[in-house]
């Protein structure tokens, strides 16, 4: 069964990977394998996968924002208006419709099939016909093609249909997630938030062990940390932020979770604790427009830098989400510990962002 993942730009190779390193294998079935990456620019990275496992464990992936299920595919799409014929032909006649429909219901637990459906329709590329246009040849299809009686609505819909027409190739497939896979449960939200998929990705990169000591020195609303305890088993999660309501908001987002989780209002300068007592940081370093006017970004990042550096174990890790990252080179030179390793180039709110590794050396 050909699944598409979709997460924040930048994040598809992390998807892949958190996808072959976590979902389950079945015995005599094949392990997941990807068939590609597909972007669409400023909104997301869809992950092409196949998959022959139950499509409930897709839902469990942090990284990926949301899941579909491949209804119909088709290549070599004209930009005329022979274009729309041809989406209208491959989404009724598609022989994966009823995989789709199934991994729909074993999904969302459902006993019947959806009566209800909505379409939503994206375009890549120069087309002669608009992007309603390609929403209609599908809603068509739907009706007059697929098992079962349809209905097409506006909102409120049983059945998420999403046509993404990329340059020549159609992807039409049905989504199998709700919100609450994106928002994780997160109640308290502040300017400048991390989305919970950016949050799990950073995460990710850190190497998750279950005897961490995990730090997120400039916490805001707790975001990393909740993907921490999310990640698995942990000695002791440590979170802080030099803003009050930020710490309350912290506080609210993380009480539910299991295990030692420790949040505390404090300088990221001037850390409460104990020298190279740390395992793995993650940071969402403050963007310029986050900084008030007069206060030097590169003072900011080397005070937090040297810091990370003092309490962070021999081989510990590092890894930063920042927007700076010249202002970021520039403060290197007050933790000369910090051993930089890859960098996976992001996009935050349509500016490019740079997740950085950094390993302490010995």
């Amino acid at each position: 069964m050909l699944y598409l993942l979709h997460t924040l730009p930048g994040l598809g190779q992390l998807a892949w990977r958190e996808a072959e390193a976590k979902l389950p294998v079945t015995i005599g079935k094949p392990g997941p394998s990807t068939i590609g990456i597909r972007l669409v620019p400023r909104r997301n990275d869809i992950v092409l996968l196949r998959y022959a496992g139950d499509p409930k464990a897709l839902l469990r992936l942090r990284v990926s924002e949301d899941v579909f299920a491949v209804a119909a595919r088709a290549f070599s799409v004209s930009s005329d208006e022979r274009g729309l014929r041809q989406i209208y032909a491959a989404v009724r006649n598609s022989r994966f419709v009823g995989d789709a429909l199934n991994a729909w219901k074993q999904a969302t637990a459902s006993r019947r099939l959806p009566a209800t459906f909505r379409v939503v329709a994206r375009e890549v590329g120069e087309h002669y016909f608009m992007r309603r246009a390609v929403g209609k040849a599908v809603a068509d299809a739907v009706t007059d093609g697929w098992p079962g009686r349809w209905q097409k609505v506006d909102e409120e819909a049983d059945l998420e249909v999403w046509a993404s027409l990329l340059e020549k190739e159609l992807f039409c497939a049905v989504r199998l997630s709700g919100l609450e896979m994106r928002q994780r449960g997160k109640q308290h939200h502040l300017p400048a938030s991390l989305r919970p998929a950016m949050a799990a990705a950073m995460v990710f990169l850190t190497d998750p062990a279950p005897d961490d000591v995990f730090l997120d020195p400039m916490a805001g609303a707790g975001t990393l940390l909740a993907e921490r305890a999310a990640a698995g088993p942990f000695r002791q999660i440590y979170g802080g932020d030099i803003n009050a309501k930020a710490v309350e908001a912290m506080r609210a987002n993380t009480r539910s979770l299991k295990g030692a989780i420790t949040c505390e209002r404090w300088d990221a300068g001037a850390l409460p604790l104990e020298d190279e007592s740390v395992d793995k940081v993650a940071v969402n370093l403050p963007f310029g427009k986050q900084i008030a006017p007069g206060n030097d970004l590169v003072a900011l990042y080397g005070g937090v830098l040297a810091e990370i550096q003092r309490v962070l174990r021999p081989d510990g890790r590092l890894v930063a989400l920042v927007g700076e990252s010249q202002a970021l080179n520039k403060a290197r030179s007050a933790a000369p510990q910090l051993r930089p390793g890859p960098n996976h180039r992001v996009t935050i709110l349509g500016q490019a962002a740079a997740i950085r590794i950094f390993d302490k050396r010995p």
